[in-house]
């Protein structure tokens, strides 16, 4: 989460740190990219993931207030990568699976 002074520093109102600020994702951008509950993004700002870590962000609400949580898009970019990294722990599985016909045992799908 960012610290007052970066959310001093975003605020000053000149036009370079506003369009970097509005090409920040806000949880709820996030919440349609990952295809996730956007209670899940706030986990992953506040508590974090398993694998990937705390997803940076700041927090531009004053104290007190609502939060107003944005992530950078390189921020977002590299904890996906996180996400779908496997741990080294893990067992290798084989993609293929074998697919058997079923066989058919009378006339009919069904008994009546």
């Amino acid at each position: 989460m960012g610290s007052a002074s970066t959310r001093d520093h975003l605020a000053t109102g000149d036009m370079a740190n506003e369009d970097r600020v509005n090409l920040w994702l806000k949880p709820t951008d996030i919440k349609r990219l990952a295809r996730v509950p956007y209670k899940t993004v706030l986990c992953w700002l506040t508590r974090g993931h398993s694998r990937a870590g705390v997803l940076p962000s700041i927090d531009l609400a004053e104290s007190g207030k609502r939060h107003s949580y944005r992530v950078r898009p390189d921020d977002w970019q590299q904890f996906q990568e996180r996400l779908r990294t496997r741990q080294s722990s893990a067992p290798d599985r084989s993609p293929t699976a074998v697919i058997r016909k079923r066989q058919k045992t009378g006339p009919g799908n069904f008994r009546y």
